[in-house]
């Protein structure tokens, strides 16, 4: 997981700021051939911020398990600006893939999580380094996204690879612990260190906790139907609307 500098010296100011739904946040699953330039912009503007990536000149980042079948992408906007993107990707016992994380913890996935168990992995999440939106309230809606597809596929983990200054946020907002040493992560300058959330186990806590991270039966609904995560303040305005759109049609 990658995001700016800026992004995570925020969030260790001030982690207990974002517990909550803010406003005018909309996430979907990538589709379009819009929303995948969107997106790839994006990570290439976040990563070349911290100078994670060579200079492009399509000023694009994409690697190979963007088109795996065992993965999704999501974009979040705010007020139909992009923000932030992530990538969630699955393997379970019975549908044994390849998770991006392999390419450099292949043996300890295996040593510390088990091959036999149902693995979600939140990669490539990137925030806008000139967002105006408060960037630790933009990575706590992306996350939302993997809460979802752990809780779709039953899943026994959720694992991240971390840079070193990120460790102590993860252990104490999500109470991952720490998988790996520190690996070179392939096509990226800084070194990485796997970590994993135990979800069965630390998943009502974890949204509890963290309102933004709730999800509900309606949640689960439309992330199966559309790959849409939604969030409570969105689904209210809506239903804010329904009742005056239903009203102006009798009029």
């Amino acid at each position: 997981m990658t995001t700016t500098l800026r992004t995570f010296a925020a969030l260790s100011a001030h982690p207990a700021s974002v517990s909550h739904i803010q406003p005018g946040f909309e996430m979907r699953r990538v589709s379009s051939r819009d929303d995948w330039q969107r997106v790839k912009t994006l990570r290439y503007e976040a990563l070349r911020s911290r100078d994670e990536i060579r200079e492009d000149a399509e000023r694009a980042y994409e690697d190979a398990h963007d088109v795996a079948l065992n993965a999704m992408t999501f974009l979040l906007e705010r007020s139909a600006r992009p923000v932030g993107s992530t990538r969630s990707s699955v393997s379970s016992a019975r549908r044994q893939w390849r998770l991006p994380a392999m390419e450099a913890f292949a043996r300890e996935i295996e040593a510390s999580v088990g091959l036999d168990s149902t693995i979600v992995e939140a990669s490539l999440t990137t925030v806008d380094p000139v967002a105006t939106a408060d960037p630790k309230t933009v990575l706590f809606h992306l996350l939302k996204a993997h809460m979802l597809h752990c809780s779709a596929e039953s899943a026994d983990w959720l694992i991240v690879a971390v840079r070193d200054s990120q460790i102590g946020f993860f252990r104490r907002m999500f109470n991952m612990e720490i998988l790996s040493g520190a690996e070179t992560y392939p096509g990226i300058a800084a070194t990485r260190v796997l970590m994993g959330l135990e979800y069965r186990r630390h998943a009502a806590l974890l949204m509890k906790r963290i309102p933004v991270l709730a999800i509900s039966d309606e949640d689960e609904r439309e992330f199966a139907a559309s790959g849409t995560v939604s969030f409570e303040e969105r689904r209210t305005a809506a239903m804010r609307r329904e009742p005056a759109a239903r009203a102006f049609a009798a009029e």
